[in-house]
């Protein structure tokens, strides 16, 4: 079941795949990946960012009016990361996402909030195989969750014959776990949906050719986390591991399936996949 009211935690449980689930209130794309490293090193003895670097700049420049300035050049040239730039861009004062510094060189699809964007065609065209995180595609419906690192916890938990051991872990502890480092594609389903809405209106707003982005991503294994939490890789056929988000998002979709607990106001963004998949190390997730 979907939490009704958030608490500053991402969750993550089991469900039958027999039982029906709200639709999903954020895209989610299938990763493709091309290789894998550890840590630091791959197999060859070469790191991920030798493999695929020199990684691109990452600070975003939001504009800071609508004729396109900037902060000054020094001050840009001075960040290391986008929480070293202090200027927000002109189009997010006054929204919930204002203490996010955005690139404005996106291309913004759906006003000033919620934030959707993909970037220019010409920034894939010049970036070629890794893109700028903060050039990276966004699909959002609702406010960007403000949370802290002290504070963030993931939890992991189930009906207890699923999952014998739930885990609270923080962020501290997740890092500490051995991660993965790989290049990953991301892409939105509604990619290039402008063309298909000048033949025939679709009920989705207008993506053009650029909601697509490929990053390497660091993590642990889903896999670990659930073996952590007592998950069998065995008996999996018919159940599902669901995601559960922290953010509280209008509830557009009504009461929802299930009679004895149904939505309310709020409800939470969520999305799901099979245990053999999720257990399958081939997988990457």
């Amino acid at each position: 079941q979907i939490p009704s009211s958030g608490s500053g935690r991402t969750r993550s449980r089991l469900a039958d795949a027999q039982q029906v689930r709200a639709g999903l209130p954020r895209a989610m794309a299938a990763a493709a990946p091309v290789a894998q490293c550890s840590e630091s090193h791959d197999e060859s003895g070469a790191s991920c960012e030798q493999l695929y670097g020199p990684y691109p700049r990452a600070v975003p420049v939001p504009f800071i009016n609508d004729r396109g300035e900037t902060s000054p050049q020094p001050v840009l040239d001075a960040a290391k990361t986008f929480a070293d730039i202090s200027s927000v861009d002109h189009r997010d004062k006054g929204t919930p996402d204002e203490w996010v510094p955005r690139d404005g060189r996106l291309v913004r699809l759906t006003g000033r909030h919620p934030f959707n964007v993909e970037p220019p065609l010409s920034v894939l065209n010049q970036h070629r195989f890794i893109t700028p995180s903060s050039l990276h595609y966004v699909r959002n419906h609702g406010a960007c969750p403000k949370l802290t690192w002290e504070d963030h916890t993931v939890l992991v938990g189930g009906a207890p014959d699923l999952v014998p051991k739930p885990l609270e872990i923080s962020m501290d502890e997740l890092v500490a776990m051995e991660p993965r480092e790989l290049p990953v594609t991301l892409v939105c389903a509604g990619n290039r949906r402008k063309e298909q809405n000048m033949v025939r209106q679709t009920i989705g707003f207008n993506w053009g050719p650029s909601g697509v982005s490929t990053n390497v991503w660091k993590g642990v294994p889903l896999r670990d986390l659930l073996l952590r939490a007592g998950v069998s890789d065995r008996n999996m056929h018919g159940k599902h591991v669901e995601f559960v988000g922290v953010e509280d998002l209008p509830n557009k979709v009504g009461p929802g399936p299930f009679k004895d607990e149904p939505w309310g106001k709020f409800v939470k963004y969520g999305t799901s996949l099979p245990l053999a998949r999720a257990m399958n190390p081939a997988y990457d997730i």
